[in-house]
């Protein structure tokens, strides 16, 4: 019979022959009793030994995680930038002496402040140098990216020695909810004469989604303001369009453009301002009354049209006279005499200048020649002789009459003037002009002169003419 030694374990009893350092069972720590007097079992070996009765040993218990992380609470509630701590205990149920790295997974690295690492001593050494509180600083930015509401995570330490992970545990983060909106419209200002429309932009920089209500008026109440869509669903990040048309109540005809002030109501109140156009601006009368003066301008300093000169050669001056009257020229003829030895040229205009079919203003001359025989004959009176009347005392003188002013003068008018004048000397077939007396001039003209009787014409020889 033989005797052999062993440790037996003080919490579940197993024997350790080996002597190790912890439970192969429990985990329980075994040389805090490491005396000379250890436990021990003996046990009688007998030769050959009998059948030894059958020792039902207990189920087989899971080893104790090495690591235990504790938390004072599975979450913590943060604001949107801002600063929420995490608290927590560590300790190292193993029998070595090991450090502990922590690590976050599930959130964005940025979030989480520097991980604490953990210096632990084996478990019952003494001193609680097994275990440490630790703290874990998470920071959500204050960004749409942050979306309120909880952010599950894990927990985790990793020891240096091995490289594992010995132990994890989840939390949660919640972020708090914040609203940050804005609005743009584009553009400020519009013109026009119906209408205008603008684009109004809503943009959320919070995290949580929004509602936001537009809404607008004209300060005067002359127009009419739609929004379109009145209310917009914004998620945290997102831009929602909106268009806004004002339409005014009057419709401008003519004058000067008003200016409208569109008030929006929203997130972020906008200012709009719509000119209001007329139809016809205020400067087109002015421009048109304007141009109307230009063009009279023009056509006074330009004259008449140009008139065709009449064909008069041939005709006596009167009749001449009346056809360059009624053909549109104002100017009197002027007279120029050319003796002649044909006797049917005398008293009739033999040439003219402008020719015949040539344009000249309504106020420009032409020059008649008319001819004479080569003989002197004294001019008569025609002083109170209507037009007939002097013509008749002119031919039975062997004269004609010549230029009448005022040409359009009636036939009844009386001879106020003449040249050459009475007693004078011209060569035979001469015309003489006349100048009427106008109505007033003729009621205190003197009574007319009678008419003198015809002298007969002298014999074209009887005198030489001085002239030659």
């Amino acid at each position: 019979m033989s005797l052999q030694a062993t440790r037996l374990c003080p919490t579940c009893g197993r024997p350790d022959p080996q002597f190790r350092d912890f439970c192969p069972r429990c985990g329980e720590y075994l040389r805090w009793e490491d005396d000379n007097e250890p436990r021990t079992r003996v046990a009688e070996a007998a030769s050959p030994p009998a059948d030894p009765p059958t020792e039902e040993m207990p189920a087989p218990v899971s080893p104790p995680a090495s690591v235990l992380l504790l938390l004072d609470a599975p979450s913590v509630t943060v604001a949107a930038g801002g600063l929420g701590t995490l608290r927590g205990l560590i300790r190292n149920q193993s029998g070595l002496v090991d450090n502990y790295d922590f690590r976050v997974a599930g959130l964005p690295a940025e979030w989480v402040g520097p991980p604490p690492t953990a210096y632990l001593l084996p478990f019952g050494s003494g001193d609680d140098g097994h275990e440490a509180p630790f703290e874990l600083a998470l920071t959500p930015p204050r960004a749409p990216e942050a979306e309120a509401g909880p952010w599950p995570f894990t927990i985790e330490v990793v020891s240096r020695s091995t490289g594992a992970v010995a132990a994890r545990v989840p939390a949660t983060l919640v972020i708090e909810p914040f609203e940050d909106l804005g609005a743009r419209a584009q553009p400020q200002r519009r013109r026009g004469r119906r209408g205008g429309t603008y684009a109004i932009e809503v943009s959320s920089r919070g995290n949580a989604p929004a509602v936001v209500r537009l809404s607008g008026a004209d300060t005067d109440a002359a127009c009419d303001v739609q929004i379109d869509p009145p209310a917009l669903q914004v998620a945290p990040g997102a831009r929602v369009p909106a268009r806004v048309r004002v339409k005014p109540h009057r419709t401008l005809w003519w004058g000067r453009p008003v200016e409208h002030r569109i008030d929006v109501d929203g997130p972020v109140p906008q200012s709009l301002a719509f000119r209001q156009l007329p139809w016809i601006p205020w400067w087109v009368p002015v421009a048109v009354a304007m141009l109307v003066a230009l063009v009279i301008a023009l056509l006074a300093l330009r004259g008449d049209a140009p008139i065709p000169v009449p064909e008069v050669r041939g005709q006596t001056v009167e009749n001449a006279q009346a056809l360059l009257v009624d053909a549109g020229l104002k100017s009197t003829p002027r007279l120029q005499e050319q003796v002649v030895a044909d006797p049917r040229q005398v008293g009739r205009v033999i040439a003219q200048n402008p020719a015949p079919g040539a344009e000249i203003d309504a106020d420009g001359a032409v020059i008649l020649q008319t001819g004479v025989a080569n003989q002197i004959v004294g001019v008569p009176n025609l002083r109170g002789a209507t037009l007939d009347q002097a013509q008749q005392i002119l031919r039975s003188s062997g004269l004609t009459l010549g230029v009448i002013e005022p040409g359009d003068a009636p036939r009844d008018a009386v001879v106020d003037f003449q040249n050459p004048g009475a007693g004078d000397q011209a060569r035979l077939g001469s015309p003489v002009n006349v100048l009427l007396a106008v109505e007033d001039d003729a009621e205190e003209a003197a009574t007319p002169t009678p008419t003198p009787t015809a002298t007969p014409s002298p014999t074209p020889s009887a005198q030489p003419d001085p002239a030659q």
